[in-house]
C-alpha cells in the first residue's frame, strides 16, 4: 500500500478562515494572524515556535482581545523576506491548538466576523 502524504490542513478536524486580526505575544515581536478556527490559530512569525511548546497569546478582532492559550501541533519555514536594511528574515507558520478554556473566546470572535451570506 502506497503511503499518503497528508498536509497539516488534511488532519485538522474544523475549518479556518481569515479574519480582520492583529495578534500579540511576549514570545514574538511581530506575530501576523493568518486565519483562525474554533479550535486553533495559524500564525506567521520571524522567531520559530517549537512544536510540542505551549505559548499564550492575545487577538484582537473588531474591538474585542481574546486571551489564547495553545500547543504548537506544526511549525514549518514558509519563506524569507528582505528587510530594510537588506537582511533576510525567516518567517515561519505555526499551528497552534487552542487549550479548551480558549476555545469560548476564539467561538466568540469568528461568530462575530462577517460570512460571506453577510456580504
Amino acid at each position: 500500500m502506497p503511503m499518503q502524504n497528508f498536509s497539516s490542513s488534511d488532519r485538522r478536524r474544523t475549518d479556518r478562515r481569515p479574519l480582520e486580526a492583529t495578534g500579540r505575544a511576549n514570545f514574538a515581536a511581530n506575530l501576523k494572524i493568518v486565519n483562525v478556527g474554533p479550535r486553533g490559530v495559524e500564525v506567521e512569525t520571524s522567531d520559530r515556535l517549537m512544536i510540542g511548546a505551549d505559548y499564550d497569546l492575545e487577538i484582537t478582532s473588531r474591538g474585542e482581545d481574546v486571551q489564547v492559550r495553545g500547543t504548537v501541533v506544526w511549525s514549518r519555514l514558509d519563506r524569507t523576506e528582505e528587510t530594510a536594511a537588506g537582511d533576510l528574515r525567516p518567517v515561519y507558520r505555526s499551528g497552534i491548538e487552542a487549550a479548551s478554556q480558549s476555545i469560548p473566546g476564539l467561538e466568540r470572535l469568528l461568530s462575530h466576523s462577517p460570512s460571506v451570506i453577510d456580504a
